[in-house]
């Protein structure tokens, strides 16, 4: 990495944009080999919180999503469930975790959500979700991102890396410590993610806790403006290290442990045309890992109770 990053955490405060400051923090452009090093102006004051994260405030009018003009992924691997059809949201409970990730690697594992159309190179996709990146965040924390891959252009892009993703919410935003995490053989804790098309203005909202926090302009994408025909629920690992040194993905345990000790995600539904939430029909849904010796997905079920849920994780190449 050829220079360090000031900036992790980007929120919405009144009429101002907050841009963690932290120390020592890298930030690298997904993808891109250099780290470029963003220079927010018109800072009208800076704000240090409890936890210690430190903030410079923008007007909201000047976050980098305004700066857009139109808007290489590494190898993915996957464990969770896939769901093939026309949709126009996702959303599910994810339960939290912390997966251990190496230390001075550019990898990192996600509990997700995504949501895609097209085919190919020329795929449009968009996701939310919790993310363990010691590179994009400077910890090893599980924090709220979300991320966007343009299929026309051929970019891709997390939190306010580059302009695209607007925020709007004045306390929940990209970056964002999603805590307490759940306890092995204890409490388990839940986050509430959801990406849905909002009919009118076109837009694709994101919202945590049923509280809408941004969105991505419709005309952002070529492929996926109208709809998604594709949509993916679980963990994901990725980076440059992924394969060979495999991390943690959930709870770092495999599925079969079951319930209190696994990660999962339930009440996963998708929006239909009319922007209704509905469970998933079984007959095009799909389940299963990228790689059954590191990481599983079992448990999957559907009840009036939960909804649809699956257990999904692993250790990798890692102890639990």
């Amino acid at each position: 990495m050829k220079g360090t990053q000031a900036i992790s955490v980007t929120l919405l405060m009144s009429f101002l944009v907050l841009a963690t400051r932290g120390k020592d923090v890298r930030y690298r452009r997904q993808e891109e080999d250099s780290t470029q090093i963003l220079t927010y102006q018109g800072v009208n004051k800076t704000i240090q919180m409890e936890d210690g994260d430190v903030y410079d405030c923008i007007d909201v009018y000047k976050q980098p999503a305004f700066n857009h003009p139109l808007l290489k992924d590494h190898k993915i691997q996957r464990a969770g469930l896939r769901y093939i059809g026309d949709l126009f949201g996702a959303r599910a409970l994810i339960n939290v975790w912390e997966p251990k990730v190496n230390k001075g690697s550019q990898d990192y594992s996600s509990l997700w959500i995504d949501i895609e159309n097209g085919g190919g190179q020329h795929t449009d996709r968009m996701g939310a979700g919790l993310r363990v990146s010691p590179t994009l965040s400077g910890d090893a924390f599980s924090r709220f991102h979300v991320a966007w891959y343009d299929g026309y252009s051929k970019k891709s892009c997390v939190d306010f890396r580059c302009p695209g993703y607007v925020q709007v919410h004045h306390n929940v935003g990209p970056g964002t410590r999603i805590q307490p995490s759940s306890v092995y053989g204890g409490l388990q804790k839940v986050v509430d993610i959801q990406i849905f098309k909002e009919p009118t203005s076109g837009h694709w909202w994101v919202s945590v806790n049923k509280m809408p926090i941004g969105y991505w302009p419709g005309g952002l994408f070529e492929f996926i403006r109208y709809k998604g025909d594709f949509a993916f629920w679980g963990g994901q690992v990725e980076g440059p290290t992924a394969a060979s040194n495999s991390l943690q993905m959930g709870s770092g345990h495999f599925a079969s442990e079951g319930f209190g000790k696994v990660a999962f995600i339930e009440g996963i539904d998708i929006a239909d045309h009319k922007g209704r939430f509905v469970t998933p029909d079984k007959s095009r849904v799909e389940h299963g890992s990228s790689d059954h010796s590191r990481y599983t997905a079992g448990g999957f079920e559907v009840s009036k109770y939960i909804g649809m849920r699956i257990f999904y994780g692993g250790p990798g190449s890692m102890r639990a």
